[in-house]
């Protein structure tokens, strides 16, 4: 594909689900399905709050915001990773990966699973019942990289399941999507950009059997993010990303991974919806009083991570803003 081709590719992939719909409306907030999908972060992923989409990366999780940006490790054909998660939303969620190579394109499949524990069932007058629910929702994905001559192309396609109920009527609602992203860095690998779009799909298969289906849309969002490396201080990364859902406010993501030696990596991030920091800068130059409410659950997290030549370990801690608790994520990855 040359650059021609590829420019074309890009413009069709951007104008076909922005005229299909009437992207950023008002009054389209919570109407996305499937939302669990975005909820599925490494470790790495995490503690950068989702800034690092531009930056190449041998974590083959980086896919979860970018396909471009995989790279597999020197001398490596392939490579196993998993994480887990636990926390007040989730009890008990996590990630496998697979990732190869054939010639110049890297190839990638993945099994995410979601479980919410065992929960109390109420009546719609909020009285409680003698029922009990097991929600789970599964997330397959494939995943193609390749390179172009100056840019990175990547595609994840996307199938989901989600059951709430075991009830009569109810039944596995089921969804497919796609993400598709574009990796830029330059010669110097001391900055770089990227653009994204993520879950353009919708539902296949709705929650109830009533012989007729709603279409409902996942989340279609585009994304803009880069990266910084100073020259003052070459270990230092920094990355920034700015989401735009179709359903939900804009935000900025931002993070900084430092390199300690050729092993140890440390990771901070934050993020915070563009109106509430429009709210905090407007309330700051105001008063001392500043605004504690947020658009969006996750705020800071931080981590570490090891690497060596044959695997690979990452933690990451995550506060959820408003009082929503905390989650711990582990991951493990081995290169051969």
């Amino acid at each position: 594909m040359n650059l021609k081709h590829f420019l074309f590719t890009a413009a069709a992939l951007f104008l076909i689900p922005a005229t299909g719909h009437a992207y950023f409306t008002q009054g389209d907030a919570g109407q996305e399905v499937f939302s669990f999908i975005n909820t599925f972060d490494s470790p790495r992923n995490a503690a950068l709050e989702k800034s690092a989409g531009a930056g190449l990366s041998t974590d083959p999780t980086i896919t979860q915001l970018n396909p471009a940006s995989i790279i597999l490790p020197e001398s490596k054909n392939h490579v196993v990773s998993a994480h887990w998660q636990t926390g007040d939303m989730a009890d008990n969620q996590g990630s496998i990966f697979y990732t190869g190579h054939y010639d110049k394109y890297i190839f990638q499949v993945s099994y995410n699973w979601l479980s919410y524990g065992t929960i109390d069932g109420y009546d719609e007058n909020g009285l409680p019942t003698d029922k009990q629910y097991e929600p789970f929702s599964q997330l397959f994905s494939a995943t193609l990289s390749f390179p172009l001559k100056h840019f990175r192309f990547g595609t994840s396609l996307k199938f989901a399941t989600d059951k709430l109920t075991d009830d009569s009527g109810d039944r596995t609602a089921l969804g497919a999507a796609f993400d598709w992203g574009v990796s830029w860095q330059s010669n110097s690998k001391r900055i770089g950009f990227a653009f994204m779009a993520r879950d353009f799909g919708c539902l296949l298969r709705d929650y109830v059997d009533d012989n007729e289906d709603e279409y409902y849309p996942m989340s279609q969002t585009f994304a803009i993010a880069g990266y910084f490396r100073p020259k003052a201080l070459p270990r230092l990364t920094i990355f920034a990303d700015s989401d735009f859902p179709r359903y939900q406010e804009a935000f900025l993501a931002l993070g900084g991974e430092y390199a300690l030696g050729s092993s140890f990596a440390v990771r901070l991030g934050f993020e915070r919806t563009w109106l509430d920091l429009v709210r905090d800068a407007k309330e700051l130059f105001a008063s001392e009083d500043r605004p504690d409410e947020t658009n969006n659950a996750h705020m800071l997290s931080a981590g570490l991570g090891y690497s060596s030549n044959l695997f690979a370990l990452d933690y990451s801690f995550s506060y959820l803003a408003q009082g929503m608790g905390h989650e711990h994520r582990l991951g493990l990855r081995v290169n051969f």
